[in-house]
């Protein structure tokens, strides 16, 4: 995500009557009249940005160092009445990996809702351009509850489609009995490892929104909603457990197939090697260069010992046949 702006990526101004306004870095300090309310999206790496949020008293100050951290892992706590929230959104930048969950820092009270972050995110895109257009939420806690709405539904498809793989590669392991090839374990575990990386922040981000609904902050709007979240949450953590305990089930039998193949080139291997044993015995017998060798000035000597040698190697084929048979 570029740095524009000096790190304020977008700026609005929701008055009573619920119209938005967009602001710029002159109105950031001036105080919001009754029944408004703003919204600001900071790049965290913007060098205004960062002077602005640290250097002010719009968030509290453990809030704002809070909003620079480095790593974050999805939660919800509030501090001198200023709820701090983390999230994260499923990447769908062109030639990114949906798995790189994107993390998304929030402070938000009654007043004022601050979102910060370290790359482009969709969802915050789409938003923007809601405000654009005129579709604007009523309070600050709404639009918290469209953000963690709007990045459910953008990680939904990510885990369909990983349900699917799972779900062709079932298919493939019905229809095929040999061992899958090399294209096949690689995309399976593409998708072993897309789960748990996604499932590693769906977890605490189902439980951020319930500690929301714990502590029932006053910006909060509507319980139902974030209720419904909780839920649709879950029901993804579910899924990606079920794609987890399925891939485990696939991987198994992937292992069991490419160790039969295994043992079946090794019996052919074994049973090549033991037919073609008294071949060898006879030839390097008869190949040393020592005297009283017999039938060596025999003139169809050599014809003894290859049909001495073929009925060595029928006699071994007909006993290893009957040991198969078994």
């Amino acid at each position: 995500m570029e740095i524009e702006n000096d790190g304020l990526l977008g700026a609005w101004l929701v008055d009573a009557d619920g119209r938005a306004e967009s602001i710029g870095w002159s109105h950031l300090n001036q105080p919001v009249e009754q029944g408004a309310w703003r919204w600001l999206h900071f790049h965290r790496d913007g060098p205004g940005a960062q002077s602005w949020l640290l250097d002010g008293d719009i968030p509290p100050n453990q809030i704002a160092w809070a909003l620079m951290a480095d790593d974050t892992r999805p939660r919800y706590t509030e501090i001198d009445g200023t709820g701090l929230l983390f999230l994260r959104g499923v990447n769908l930048n062109e030639g990114a990996e949906p798995e790189d969950m994107i993390s998304l820092r929030l402070s938000i009270d009654p007043h004022t809702v601050i979102t910060v972050g370290l790359r482009r995110l969709r969802t915050i895109d789409s938003l923007m351009e809601d405000f654009a257009h005129g579709d604007v939420p009523a309070t600050p806690g709404l639009l918290v509850e469209r953000i963690i709405c709007a990045l459910r539904q953008r990680a939904e498809p990510v885990v369909d489609e990983l349900e699917e793989i799972i779900t062709q590669h079932e298919l493939n392991a019905l229809r095929d009995t040999g061992a899958p090839n090399v294209e096949t374990r690689n995309a399976f575990t593409d998708a072993r490892q897309d789960a748990v990386i996604l499932r590693r922040y769906m977890v605490p981000q189902a439980e951020a929104i319930r500690t929301i609904l714990r502590k029932s902050p006053r910006w909060l709007h509507a319980r139902d909603i974030l209720e419904e979240e909780a839920a649709a949450h879950d029901r993804i953590v579910e899924d990606l457990d079920s794609v987890r305990e399925r891939a485990a089930v696939l991987r198994d039998e992937m292992g069991t197939r490419l160790a039969e193949r295994m043992n079946e080139i090794m019996l052919a291997l074994s049973i090549v090697s033991v037919v073609f044993l008294p071949i060898t015995f006879v030839t390097g017998l008869f190949g040393m260069n020592v005297a009283g060798l017999p039938l060596a000035d025999v003139p169809w000597g050599f014809w003894v010992v290859c049909g001495f040698m073929m009925l060595c190697t029928g006699i071994t084929a007909f006993m290893l046949w009957r040991m198969l048979r078994r």
